[in-house]
């Protein structure tokens, strides 16, 4: 579904990415950890077609992302994606029920009755019913990320992407998010890849596991394989100890 190549990218004479090479099954979702820095919401935003990488390729569902002449030409590629923005990134002027409809209003040809039965539907599905005339500004950042999610599903997308779904939330509100994804993933079947330094509580969401560092994937697995693997990094991260060689920045 999602194959990434040798991959980089910079940022002036930084390098935050240095030759990613990642594969992404249909139907699986995969969680890319690492330390804070690490280039993971980078990788997130090029695969996306947010983003432009420097060298490298992302092919999704048989198409190169990164081989296109133009945004616009991404953007079409990528349309078939769904993302969850760290803070939600709701738009404060809009109901909650118009965030949800935003991308098919701006994306789509589907009559008015069947965009409200889409939205409505995704509201429900979040436990947001009820809620959907009010602002973002009027409810919790769960909630706010509760109706990222809607409108992440409210398209049908093959694939979706969650940039640090649980920041600024407590750690029961973080549960929440997480079971909300685990039940979304049974019931939509989307290919997702979930970012985060959250451990061990990502693990409950994915089938594999990536881990950044440096710019690179130090290790891959199904979620024993990760825990077992005998690598210093790795290891030091798992546990979350202050010792080992990844520096504190």
């Amino acid at each position: 579904m999602i194959q990434i190549r040798n991959l980089y990218k910079n940022f002036g004479a930084q390098e935050v990415l240095h030759g990613v090479d990642l594969e992404i099954a249909e139907g699986e979702t995969i969680a890319i950890v690492g330390p804070s820095g690490t280039g993971k919401s980078v990788l997130l935003k090029i695969v996306s077609g947010l983003l432009e990488a420097s060298s490298g390729e992302v092919v999704v569902a048989g198409r190169s992302v990164t081989d296109v002449k133009s945004s616009r030409e991404r953007q079409k590629i990528c349309r078939n994606m769904g993302i969850l923005f760290q803070s939600a990134a709701l738009f404060d002027s809009l109901t909650l029920y118009d965030n949800v409809a935003f991308p098919l209003n701006y994306n789509s040809n589907l009559e008015v009755d069947e965009i409200h039965q889409r939205v409505v539907s995704r509201i429900a599905d979040v436990g947001m019913s009820g809620k959907e005339l009010m602002l973002p500004g009027e409810v919790s950042i769960g909630m706010r990320k509760r109706i990222g999610i809607a409108r992440a599903l409210v398209t049908n997308p093959a694939i979706i992407l969650f940039d640090e779904p649980n920041t600024g939330l407590d750690p029961y509100m973080g549960q929440e998010i997480y079971e909300l994804i685990a039940e979304m993933k049974k019931k939509a079947g989307f290919t997702g890849v979930v970012i985060s330094h959250e451990i061990p509580e990502v693990f409950q969401v994915c089938d594999r596991i990536a881990m950044l560092y440096q710019g690179e994937v130090r290790a891959q697995g199904t979620v024993d394989e990760f825990l077992s693997i005998d690598d210093a990094v790795v290891k030091q991260f798992i546990e979350g100890s202050v010792e080992g060689p990844i520096s504190l920045q």
